[in-house]
């Protein structure tokens, strides 16, 4: 448990300072550079940044945002900003590859969105915000590496609980990014929520490669702060591009926790299977926590066996379920449990009914994400609001002390999605057995001819098909025509019979007929910052033509 803290009270800042005049209190390595970032180091350097920040004019009631990577600068940064008594705003890391315009234009679109007026940056994002400053005017840049080192925190301000303290953007799997805001109460309860749950202590080693402008990296970050463990930072290129560096580096560090999608743990399971990973051991790697998507049944079954090889438990994969308006965590696994999996009818996932479970190998496997974490609790409503029973198809909705007071500067769409204390996810699914099962986005649902199809079953079936490249397939609806569009990457130079084999795949394993196929090259399809498909993007530039994406 945190430091003299309990669930629902404090802040993060209370946390810290419990840590203070203790010995450890867990690190910040950074396997990029070598780097090694001290406790101790990491709250004298906050002070000095919370003190700039006061200069410059930034407090209560502010927004400051943060555009760092995960270096030995962005911990204090994000310290510093929550001791100063305003609110961080991470800002998303823009990729190499981007046009200049194009990255100031978003980046500036961020910063006027939620109203920031000073920014913490530093290398090699401190020459890119000069455009910035030029689009957004009266922008202070604070530089993080030029802030002085202070012993004591430069200010007497108290910060309350229900005090803003992070405000994130969601992903924007299915609408356009919104800016999520989390009171400090809110950020902390989620912080300990998960560490009660998982038993996480300073013994435990964590390593983490998602974005920290992400949720998921975000919470991950503030876990670590609050269990006082070892936390390595990666950044998610290191990750990515070199799987079997990663787990060697496991192994070294003796890593037990880390967090990533469907994609990663595919990722790291085509490694093991390749047999490139001579020399690792993985046995101390107790939660491998599987996050942000559905959680696939086929990920967990491959993933377990193939890494199983190397010493990783049988019950490490733990999945989990959140989303950024409840400040990333809803629900996790047991952790020592291996991973449940239901097999259901594909035709009883029906909104209000029960649903139908039958053989494996016959249905559409489902994984078990997890009761609800400490402090939050889930319904299953049909869509006249209904509560429904145990096993029955509704919409998901929570409340607890993690959920969001609500979208920054946009009160209508707060008011879509907050009933009273209840938070609409927008995802389908059920419960069983006290814990949470996901079938998919309502605003994935495809309807043809009169029939639900979910999205994530028809990329189930397609993924597996010949030439699919890495599982890489997104499937949305054409509703002016009534069929379902798949778009699948490919590397294979015959890719009318990739489209051919995909149609078949489909029409076989869920007997659809109105399927048209579209095929585009690797590393195509446009993601959201969690891996997930931006089926809403994919969708806008098939029907506009846009068919290479």
């Amino acid at each position: 448990m945190a430091v003299g803290v309990t669930p629902g009270h404090g802040t993060v800042l209370d946390v810290l300072a419990g840590f203070e005049g203790k010995a450890g209190g867990g690190r910040f390595l950074f396997p990029d550079s070598g780097e090694v970032l001290t406790r101790a180091e990491l709250m004298h350097r906050a002070n000095g940044l919370a003190g700039e920040l006061l200069k410059a004019g930034a407090g209560p009631g502010d927004v400051v945002g943060i555009l760092l990577p995960a270096a030995p600068a962005f911990p204090p940064a994000l310290v510093g900003v929550l001791s100063s008594g305003a609110a961080a705003c991470v800002l998303p890391v823009p990729a190499a590859i981007r046009e200049a315009d194009a990255v100031a234009d978003e980046l500036a679109a961020h910063i006027r969105a939620v109203g920031i007026r000073h920014v913490v940056t530093g290398h090699p994002f401190t020459a890119m915000l000069g455009p910035v400053v030029e689009r957004c005017p009266g922008l202070t840049v604070v530089d993080a590496g030029s802030c002085p080192v202070l012993s004591r925190r430069p200010t007497d301000l108290v910060v309350s609980g229900t005090d803003r303290a992070i405000v994130q953007f969601t992903s924007g799997s299915t609408s356009r990014p919104r800016a999520v805001s989390l009171t400090h109460q809110a950020v902390l309860n989620s912080a300990i929520a998960p560490i009660e749950r998982c038993e996480l202590s300073a013994a435990d080693v964590g390593y983490q490669w998602l974005p920290l402008f992400h949720d998921f990296g975000m919470i991950g970050l503030m876990i670590s702060l609050c269990a006082g463990f070892d936390m390595h930072l990666a950044g998610p290129a290191a990750f990515i591009k070199h799987p079997a560096q990663a787990l060697r580096y496991f192994t070294e560090h003796g890593v037990t926790i880390c967090t990533g999608p469907n994609f990663a743990y595919d990722r790291l399971a085509a490694t093991a299977e390749a047999g490139e990973l001579s020399g690792v051991d993985l046995g101390r790697w107790r939660l491998a926590l599987n996050g942000g998507e559905q959680v696939s049944a086929g990920t967990v079954d491959r993933f377990t066996r193939a890494l199983g090889r190397y010493g990783l438990p049988k019950t490490a994969m733990t999945p989990a379920y959140g989303m950024a308006e409840f400040c990333a965590g809803i629900s996790i696994g047991r952790p020592g449990t291996v991973a449940g999996i239901v097999t259901v009818d594909r035709l009883s996932l029906v909104d209000g009914r029960p649903v139908r479970t039958v053989a494996r190998g016959s249905g559409w496997d489902l994984v078990a994400q997890g009761p609800p974490l400490p402090g939050s609790r889930v319904r299953v409503v049909d869509a006249g609001g209904t509560t429904l029973p145990d096993g029955h198809v509704g919409e998901l909705e929570v409340r607890g002390t993690s959920r969001m007071s609500g979208y920054l500067h946009d009160p209508v769409a707060t008011g879509e999605v907050l009933h009273g204390d209840w938070l609409r996810t927008g995802d389908r699914g059920f419960l069983r057995g006290g814990e949470i099962y996901v079938s998919g986005r309502i605003k994935d649902m495809i309807i043809v001819h009169g029939r639900n199809v979910h999205a994530e079953d028809v990329e189930a079936v397609a993924q597996h098909a010949p030439g699919v490249y890495r599982r890489h397939c997104a499937a949305v609806a054409d509703q002016d025509n009534e069929r379902i569009i798949v778009v699948v990457e490919t590397d294979q130079p015959d890719q009318a019979a990739v489209a051919e084999g995909v149609r078949q795949a489909v029409g076989e394993g869920l007997g659809l007929s109105w399927v048209v196929v579209h095929t585009v090259t690797r590393n195509r399809l446009p993601r959201t910052t969690s891996g997930k498909w931006r089926r809403a993007e994919i969708r806008r530039r098939l029907l506009s033509k846009e068919v290479q994406l």
